[in-house]
């Protein structure tokens, strides 16, 4: 077995190019462990162990192998994170600007999947249209006996849609309990792509149920719903950056007789810049800056009834917060900002400011915030 040689003195290898960046198909390797990230850019983690730090706006994701798109968009800045990549699967991206899912606001009628397709008016991102195969809870078959606490619900995943491999979207749901059985299962995905007539869960005990050696396993049956409807818009290329600070684009859907649906795009974006609007008074002092942070930056889309797929239109996202620093004057008034933290959205924040020192305010201030997107630098350490 080989040993890593490691000691006083002995410091991390050193990144190195071990074959062209042009040959086709290859894994990256790099010959420095920082990289700076345009708005649009990724990179794949090479095959082996690595020490990641994505700056203030760039995000680790893994391939998503039953969806076909990248996941994992989390909001965290500057956390080191330790990953095993096999060259293919991980990647680091600055997704600012771009747009990374899709509410379906309304599925329209008479989709195919076989010929529907969803079109994005610039940026040149790709996405996947999934038709139909929602799921609806028919019948508890066998509502199980002896649980303590909620059981799992486990569905199985729907079939690809696509000659790619890409699939559907994973229906999920919670079951309730009474009286030690199940009484209602409760989707909270209705899932996309099934193509079953009707789909069998199982209700299987947690492992920390006190009761466990004694429970009989329960089982609900799904049956289909909102055939020809959009189900799910995936993007599976996220493409370049969207100009200008409104982050305009529109998703259409086509293919054969299908109309009618209505599926708004769900864009990656931070702080770019913030201005002061009404100076207002008392809101600190020179040693007691006002703080200026953000509320919400989720899609402000809604699903369509019996169309809610919260894992894939991110209305569920975690947005990392903005923190903006308002220097004042003897009176209190904000004289300038300066950016601590662009935050990271997948929505237009609100702001909200508050005085600093203990301070109490005499009159209104404001401030304006430009979303967009912005450059990055990354760090990637062999390990």
């Amino acid at each position: 077995m080989a040993l890593r040689i490691s000691g006083p003195g002995v410091g991390l290898p050193l990144p190195t190019n071990l074959y062209p960046t042009d040959l086709y198909d290859a894994p990256l390797d790099f010959g420095t462990a920082y990289l700076g990230l345009a708005p649009g850019e990724v990179v794949v983690l090479p095959a082996g162990e690595w020490i990641v730090e994505t700056g203030a706006v760039s995000v680790l994701q893994y391939l998503d192998p039953i969806t076909g798109a990248w996941r994992n968009l989390n909001a965290t800045k500057g956390q080191a994170q330790t990953v095993n990549s096999d060259g293919f699967t991980r990647r680091i991206a600055n997704l600012t600007g771009c747009p990374v899912g899709a509410v379906v606001a309304g599925g329209g009628t008479g989709y195919a999947q076989a010929t529907a397709s969803v079109t994005a008016s610039a940026g040149g991102s790709l996405w996947t249209a999934v038709v139909g195969g929602s799921l609806t809870v028919s019948t508890i078959i066998n509502p199980g006996a002896g649980f303590t606490v909620r059981p799992l619900v486990l569905i199985p995943d729907p079939p690809s849609v696509s000659a790619n491999g890409i699939g559907g979207v994973p229906a999920t749901a919670n079951a309730t309990l009474a009286n030690a059985t199940v009484s209602a299962v409760t989707l909270v995905n209705v899932g996309a792509g099934y193509t079953a007539a009707t789909v069998s869960a199982l209700l299987v005990p947690s492992p920390f149920d006190t009761n466990l050696g004694s429970i009989t396993n329960g089982t609900v049956l799904f049956t289909l719903t909102n055939s020809g409807l959009i189900t799910a818009a995936l993007c599976t290329n996220n493409g370049a950056p969207l100009a200008g600070p409104a982050l305009s684009l529109t998703l259409t859907a086509s293919g054969g007789a299908g109309s009618g649906a209505t599926i708004t795009p769900v864009i990656m974006q931070t702080v770019v810049s913030a201005g002061v609007v009404a100076a207002g008074a008392g809101w600190g002092d020179a040693s007691h800056p006002a703080l200026i942070t953000s509320v919400g930056g989720l899609p402000i889309s809604v699903s369509a009834p019996l169309i809610g797929n919260p894992a894939v239109e991110l209305t569920g996202y975690r947005p990392r917060q903005f923190v903006i620093s308002g220097t004042c004057n003897a009176g209190g008034s904000i004289t300038a900002v300066a950016i601590q933290d662009p935050g990271l959205f997948v929505g237009t924040p609100t702001d909200a400011i508050a005085p600093g020192g203990g301070n109490v305010p005499t009159t209104l201030a404001s401030v304006t915030v430009v979303m967009g997107s912005i450059t990055d630098t990354i760090q990637i350490q062999p390990k």
